[in-house]
């Protein structure tokens, strides 16, 4: 079973995503590319080799997604366990993400300039969560294994915490420190 559009746009609006500038082709696309052991983590929009693409951060891989007009659709990928590095920069109307995979720097240009710290900073979090998770996995005697039912109990509770942080509700600090407590870190 896949994600529908309707669930993945309620995905997308329930971590904040909100600036998807000229990707609507894109998002179309979601369902079909989206695994349904996937979770949005985090999107924005931007420019990658001149072309407008969707980036979107999953629980397992950064996709960057160009739906052309005459051709079908071009994705790249990138593995969170192969992301070394990620860095932004901030203009005064647009930002630029860079992420390091092995000898690869992929470019994300005229970013949203508030969206540009936050998914860098979630791909951050992700590419570190998912490569403790398969030390964790590769580990013969790990004492803890979610399963998937917890999983998503886990995830489903902090994506009901996240809006209290863009609502000022509680501060991200506190906000990353009940998700250290969920995830038992």
């Amino acid at each position: 079973m896949s994600y529908t559009l309707n669930e993945i746009k309620e995905q997308m609006e329930q971590v904040g995503i909100k600036d998807l500038f000229g990707t609507r082709r894109e998002v179309k696309q979601l369902p079909d590319i989206i695994n349904d052991d996937e979770v949005i983590v985090y999107g924005c929009s931007g420019l990658n080799d001149g072309n407008t693409v969707l980036c979107i951060l999953t629980n397992k891989r950064i996709l960057m997604l160009d739906k052309g007009l005459l051709y079908g659709i071009k994705s790249t990928e990138i593995p969170l366990d192969m992301v070394n590095g990620v860095s932004y920069s901030k203009g005064l109307m647009l930002g630029k993400i860079s992420i390091t995979n092995g000898a690869t720097i992929t470019k994300l240009e005229n970013v949203n300039k508030n969206d540009a710290p936050i998914m860098a900073n979630a791909i951050k979090e992700q590419a570190e969560q998912y490569k403790s998770l398969l030390k964790k996995d590769n580990q013969p005697d790990s004492p803890t294994h979610h399963d998937d039912l917890e999983t998503d109990q886990l995830v489903n509770e902090l994506r009901k915490l996240k809006p209290l942080v863009d609502e000022g509700i509680i501060t991200e600090d506190e906000f990353q420190e009940k998700k250290k407590q969920l995830l038992g870190i």
